[in-house]
């Protein structure tokens, strides 16, 4: 298991903490290393059951969950439900590798207002994430 929190370089302000969910280990160590570097502090999971078992332990606010919608054990809209019964004011982006949001992939996403797809750009994620985040990233 690959969890881990870090947060940026002690000169970059905090953005928020994000909270990365994805199977793809390298995917998920790249995007978690960009994303420190950007002065976000970055929790991570690889797995739907691991999303739950963190969510339970870590003690720190979560600003956003970045989920990838298609998880082997679980299905993102479902997790993330699941994590936002915990914590309400967490926003949720997720990421998905369809090459449409077509409407059944979309219904799933339930009142989602940020999907990202892959392959994303680091300046991609990070317009979305400060979107979600409601601009306290681009204010830090």
């Amino acid at each position: 298991m690959n969890v881990g929190e870090s947060q940026g370089g002690a000169s970059e302000p905090n953005r928020g903490t994000v909270f990365f969910v994805d199977d793809d280990d390298r995917l998920r160590g790249v995007t978690c290393r960009l994303l420190r570097a950007r002065g976000y502090t970055v929790i991570e999971a690889e797995s739907a059951e691991r999303a739950l078992e963190v969510l339970e332990t870590y003690e720190g606010e979560i600003d956003v969950v970045l989920m990838d919608i298609n998880l082997p054990d679980g299905w993102g809209a479902s997790v993330a439900q699941r994590l936002r019964d915990e914590r309400p004011n967490m926003a949720v982006v997720f990421t998905t590798g369809y090459a449409d949001v077509d409407p059944i992939l979309a219904s799933a996403l339930n009142d989602a207002e940020f999907v990202v797809k892959k392959p994303f750009s680091t300046e991609q994620l990070v317009e979305v994430l400060e979107r979600a985040l409601g601009g306290k990233a681009s204010e830090a």
